[in-house]
């Protein structure tokens, strides 16, 4: 693996007196798929928020490219910049076409040139198979229209790393396929991509390498064949006992 261009070490989260992340240390190297598996409440997406910074760290590091950006707090929107974010719940701008959703942050925010922003935005859009739907109002897509828009939306500042916080958890079930897709494809650029994801299927086939998570600390990480088909710890096997069918 190439050096590290992301580093977690000793991160703790608290709500109230609630400590959700227990210790957490992670090496992420350029160009990985690393998928983050366990149950609810394991502290899975609170990892993701406090990684790009919607959730200020209690205590511990988060290192880009040797930086420690706890303590470069005024440099966030650089960091930002490098390392997007995919939600459960799109996040988009319902009022928006789907164009003006790609190009607002670069131009109002970043003061781009709009055409030069439209002319990218429709090569992405085209990568996630949205093209015809450049200028349709995003209130009137599917869910699984609307979060193939947000990863393009993400792609619009071309990161060095994509965070995603289950991105098929509000979908309809014919609906997950189409962005699993989209994933899939996306993983075969060399970009980083850490996963938060309950498909297990799509975890096993993506992944370089495989977290589970539980109450608040990596239990268990190694290859997916490794997780999946020998893991080490009783909390990892009951999980997918429960989890995988058959």
């Amino acid at each position: 693996m190439n050096e590290y261009i992301l580093q977690v070490r000793n991160l703790h989260k608290y709500f109230a007196e609630l400590e959700v992340l227990k210790g957490i240390n992670l090496d992420v190297s350029k160009g990985e798929i690393i998928s983050i598996i366990g149950s609810s409440g394991s502290g899975k997406s609170t990892l993701l928020r406090c990684i790009n910074f919607l959730e200020q760290p209690t205590q511990g590091q988060i290192i880009y490219h040797g930086v420690n950006f706890t303590e470069r707090q005024q440099d966030l929107i650089d960091l930002r910049k490098n390392i997007a974010m995919v939600f459960q719940q799109f996040n988009l701008f319902n009022n928006l076409s789907v164009i003006d959703n790609l190009t607002i942050a670069p131009v109002k925010v970043l003061h781009k040139d709009k055409t030069a922003s439209k002319a990218k935005a429709m090569e992405i859009l085209d990568l996630v198979g949205m093209k015809e739907f450049a200028y349709k109002n995003t209130k009137l897509l599917s869910g699984g229209q609307k979060q193939r828009v947000a990863i393009a939306r993400s792609l619009m500042m071309d990161p060095e790393i994509i965070l995603f916080d289950e991105p098929t958890s509000a979908l309809d079930p014919e609906m997950v396929g189409e962005v699993l897709d989209v994933m899939k494809n996306l993983a075969q650029t060399g970009i980083t991509m850490l996963i938060v994801t309950h498909e297990m299927q799509f975890a096993r086939e993506i992944s370089d390498r495989v977290i589970f998570m539980h109450e608040g600390i990596v239990h268990e990480e190694g290859l997916p064949e490794e997780i999946f088909m020998h893991p080490k710890e009783t909390r990892t096997q009951d999980f997918l006992k429960r989890v995988i069918k058959g």
